[in-house]
């Protein structure tokens, strides 16, 4: 009997021995808590985050980070299933409150690196499905900045006296949001008053690293480093500032295949350095501190809805919004139908089917009414928000799209026409939204005008004329146009927002994708920045002086106002392939996305972010 417990009082000394020692190789102030931290500050509807790993060096699967201790902690049979089968684990826990997505973790070139826990709070009948597709969401996130899986075991700052809200990282975020397909981008340099060289900013932690025998070769003789890693390739260059000045280095990450141009991937690697050296002025510049650098990002994906209409091929347009019925409105162009939603839950309450091609609408709530442009041979329709009855139609010519309510005079406006409907012109037209009639109508020498905007304490509309590159600035009291400012660089203008305050009028384009900053007062273009690819949508935050920018590539753009002439990209934050239309809603502070399933996709969605300060 004494021998037993002597053998099992062994057997548990050496078990607490184990996990003593398991837990010791996981130090809790590692990057991966570093970067659970972070999702939760962007993610506050999480409950619980966990990341499991096998640290290098060691055999077992463990927990390397959570909100909830249990660090060292060994993975489960169900966190293992995860890993090695590649197959997403989704349960409700026995007291139903809680919903748990356990997923694959990757690392930036897509490899399985260990396992993402992500718990939320759950009801009965909540959309199991859209809780899946946001903890992907935020996995994906995470997937930009993960080199490795021995990454996530490794200090987040290898020098505590290196800080880290610095001007240098905010380079390397927004150079990393500017660049969706650049793996990993990071700065060395000698800081002020410093002996060694060290990592300053990093999309992958590190911070305070010292340089290697690579990274000063590079800065030392000013002959690029070359090289293949698996499936990606570095080009690790001089880092320099604006007059040309050398002031560390700069290692540039892209993904690689073989037979890839290793010739042309070294361009790209050196266009991306001269793009940090114009927005470098000194090595002190790059030292300063900027506050926010690691705040939450500025939108959250809070929601998406997707168990609506499975078998919806084509594209959606635009949103309506009635904020005081919570109501939700979705122009399914190529279905032929309005989507209603519930604007706070999200959830799909409805199809109306009095549509053939809808676009653009607007509610009027003191009149009940919704107005709906419509391309097909139905017209525009004039339907009660009530009972959703057809109660008129505005006559107008075929190909009725892009609208635009001027509160100051109570006209709507609606382009028609174009090559949509096969016509080699388009029109502008000035309308009663109350009687429906039609005062007056600017012809345009155009087949493809689209987004229309009105001053409320001016005179003038501004119109996108797509065809020829232009923005037409029109006179309300003449409805004639009065003068024409180019866009140069770029063509196919379809987006526009306008900040009447600064004067200031945002248009985005699709060939190539950019968003221009016009100058109301001269026509003049101040700015122009790089933009996600195939944009329906550009929205103007005035309160926090932001510009949001949908992209069919499944990026959201975010753009922040430093002055009415000079602006900066915050972030790209990952949405979903199709989400090209939104619409911005002040009240709430939120943006709903509409991703289109493309001419052979199937189904849709409706994703919401949160807009934080």
């Amino acid at each position: 009997m004494k021998r037993r417990l002597y053998l099992t009082a062994a057997v548990l000394l050496m078990a607490l021995a184990w996990t003593v020692s398991a837990e010791a190789t996981v130090s809790s102030q590692n990057y991966a808590q570093f970067l659970v931290d972070q999702s939760l500050k962007a993610h506050p509807q999480v409950l619980v985050m966990a990341m499991h790993v096998t640290p290098v060096g060691k055999h077992e699967n463990v927990i390397v980070a959570s909100n909830i201790g249990r660090i060292g902690k060994v993975a489960d049979a169900d966190d293992m299933r995860v890993i090695t089968t590649g197959k997403t684990n989704l349960e409700v826990n026995k007291r139903g409150d809680r919903f748990e997505v356990e997923m694959p973790l990757k690392d930036v070139t897509g490899d399985t690196v260990g396992a993402l826990s992500v718990v939320y709070p759950y009801k009965s009948g909540d959309n199991k499905f859209s809780l899946k597709m946001r903890a992907e969401n935020i996995r994906d996130q995470l997937k930009r900045k993960i080199s490795n899986a021995g990454n996530l075991t490794q200090a987040y700052r290898f020098d505590p006296s290196v800080p880290v809200d610095t001007y240098a990282q905010k380079l390397v975020d927004q150079t990393m949001a500017a660049h969706p397909r650049l793996l990993i981008l990071m700065m060395h340099i000698l800081p002020p008053g410093g002996t060694t060289n060290v990592v300053v900013g990093s999309s992958i932690g590190r911070i305070g690293k010292k340089a290697d025998a690579d990274d000063m070769r590079a800065i030392r003789t000013g002959i690029p480093n070359l090289e293949v890693n698996g499936n990606r390739f570095e080009v690790e260059t001089r880092l320099l500032d604006k007059a040309g000045r050398t002031i560390g280095a700069v290692g540039i990450v892209f993904p690689y295949k073989p037979g890839d141009d290793k010739g042309e991937l070294k361009r790209r690697g050196m266009a991306i350095r001269n793009e940090l050296r114009s927005r470098i002025p000194s090595l002190e510049k790059l030292m300063q501190t900027v506050p926010g650098v690691n705040a939450a990002p500025p939108a959250s994906l809070i929601g998406r809805t997707t168990n609506w209409h499975p078998g919806y091929s084509g594209d959606f347009d635009h949103f309506g919004v009635d904020v005081a019925g919570r109501r939700l409105f979705l122009a399914a162009e190529d279905h032929g139908t309005l989507e209603v939603f519930n604007l706070a839950t999200g959830r799909h309450e409805r199809t109306l089917h009095n549509v053939q091609t809808p676009h653009a609408i607007l509610y009027f709530p003191h009149r009940h009414r919704l107005i709906v442009t419509d391309s097909g041979k139905g017209m525009t329709k004039v339907i009660d928000s009530r009972d959703y009855r057809t109660v008129g139609h505005i006559s107008l010519a075929v190909g009725a799209d892009s609208a635009e309510y001027d509160a100051s005079t109570k006209r709507l406006y609606i382009v028609t026409g174009g090559k949509d409907v096969g016509m080699k012109h388009c029109y502008l037209n000035e309308v009663n939204p109350v009687t429906g009639h039609v005062y007056r109508a600017l012809r345009f020498d155009s087949d493809h005008t689209e987004a229309v905007r009105a001053e409320q304490h001016g005179d003038r509309l501004f119109v996108n004329v797509a065809d020829k590159n232009y923005v037409a600035v029109v006179s309300k009291k003449t409805l004639k146009v009065i003068a024409r400012w180019p866009l140069k660089g770029a063509r196919t203008n379809l987006t526009m927002a306008l900040d009447e305050t600064d004067h200031r009028l945002f248009v985005g384009t699709r060939n190539p994708s950019k968003l221009f900053v016009l100058n109301t007062d001269t026509g003049a273009t101040v700015a122009v920045l790089d933009a996600p690819a195939t944009s329906d949508g550009l929205f103007y935050d005035a309160a926090l002086k932001r510009i949001y920018l949908p992209g069919g590539d499944g990026y959201l753009g975010v753009y922040q106002q430093v002055n009415p002439d000079h602006y900066t990209e915050l972030a790209r934050i990952p949405s979903a392939h199709g989400a090209k239309s939104g619409i911005l809603v002040p009240q709430l502070h939120r943006l709903y996305l509409a991703a289109s399933p493309g001419e052979h996709g199937k189904g849709g969605e409706v994703l919401t972010f949160a807009l934080n300060k």
